[in-house]
């Protein structure tokens, strides 16, 4: 497995991080931070009471307040598991055996840091000073996310599901690290007032935001491995996945402006993402799968009442099955998708305000712990 992980990592490195970073830059005037209006009345950061079952490694936590504070809490909370995300996922992959690249590789992302957006630097600062670990290996590890994982995400309502309601799944699949278990993290952020819409996250202490979002607003994001048919284009001032994910939970309050971040955004590389919107009350569902690449955004809209995406060959038709059972289980439908890879498995019910999720190897195999999305998203 090491050797398998190794030349992956290889192969991705120098097509994905070498070229699309050669320039660095990311383009920051349509993400600015908006002035705020107010600040939220939670503490900056919490540790969460955890529901019942078994409890997320890393633990369940809340951040809020400005950039800073948000930065600050994370890394203050959790400092020993960032430390040992960042010893396993950036200095434990392959281009951390080499110097030459890998000093390329930091000078590249350090120039990156001059056009990211302010909001996202100041708490990436805030957090590597209060974590007490490296600002550029730190954002390095946010460039990381869109080559590693191979997933699965669908969101069912109308026709695909037993009664009309909307349900999201989502698996993260990839080959881990060592240490990786303690990073696992459930993250609600609350941004100040004017600063973009609270979220949860489901990801890995360090990281600032993670691969599975769900905010405030009902709008769910994820990615896969992927893109348009053909699609290899890459720019070098195009925004990694990972920080892209984060800027759309944060500041798309529909699918339809999400779309809109995508298509104006520059983008780094390849990539899916699965978009979906339960409005409050249950209504107005709605979900898409976006396929994009530097050049091209293609939406491809559900049918029969699913919007399906897998880089990693799930049975579609099997999850159909499952999912017009009246009487599974909430995990049931995504649980048939898990893998040796899966490292964590979600599924959301808007209607019912309730997210399950399962962290860990082999995370379908284990508990689904439910949690209170009202209780996470409340300011």
């Amino acid at each position: 497995m090491g050797r398998i992980r190794n030349h992956w990592e290889r192969y991705w490195i120098h097509y994905v991080l070498l070229a699309p970073l050669a320039a660095s830059l990311i383009a920051a005037a349509a993400c600015r931070r908006m002035p705020a209006d107010g600040r939220s009345t939670l503490p900056a950061a919490v540790p969460v009471a955890a529901p019942a079952g078994s409890v997320p490694p890393a633990g369940t936590v809340k951040l809020s307040g400005s950039p800073e504070e948000i930065g600050a809490g994370h890394g203050r909370l959790l400092g020993p598991e960032i430390r040992t995300m960042v010893d396993g996922y950036v200095r434990g992959s392959a281009a951390w055996g080499d110097e030459r690249l890998r000093a390329d590789l930091l000078e590249k992302t350090r120039r990156m840091k001059e056009t990211l957006p302010g909001w996202y630097v100041r708490e990436l600062k805030a957090c590597a000073g209060a974590a007490g670990v490296d600002e550029d290996e730190l954002l390095y590890a946010q460039c990381e996310g869109d080559i590693r994982q191979l997933c699965t995400a669908y969101a069912a309502f109308g026709a695909g599901t037993h009664d009309g309601e909307m349900e999201i799944g989502r698996n993260f699949d990839y080959f881990g690290f060592a240490g990786m278990e303690r990073c696992a993290t459930v993250t609600a952020v609350t941004p100040e007032r004017g600063d973009g819409h609270a979220f949860v996250v489901v990801g890995w202490a360090g990281i600032l935001g993670g691969w599975t979002y769900y905010n405030e607003e009902g709008l769910f994001v994820a990615n896969n491995l992927g893109g348009p048919p053909g699609g290899y284009a890459t720019n070098a001032e195009g925004i990694p996945t990972l920080i892209l994910e984060r800027i759309i939970a944060q500041k798309a309050g529909t699918t339809g402006e999400a779309v809109e971040m995508l298509k104006t955004l520059p983008r780094m590389r390849n990539q899916t993402l699965l978009l979906a919107q339960c409005a409050k009350g249950g209504r107005g569902a709605e979900a898409v799968v976006v396929e994009y690449d530097a050049k091209r955004v293609a939406v491809k809209k559900p049918e029969g009442g699913l919007a399906f995406d897998t880089s990693i060959g799930s049975d579609e038709r099997l999850i159909r099955r499952i999912l017009k059972d009246a009487g599974r289980r909430p995990e049931e439908a995504i649980k048939s998708a898990g893998n040796m890879l899966t490292l964590h498995s979600v599924v959301v019910r808007p209607g019912e305000g309730a997210m399950w999720v399962a962290q860990g190897r082999q995370a379908h195999t284990g508990d689904y712990r439910k949690y209170d999305l009202g209780e996470l998203l409340g300011r």
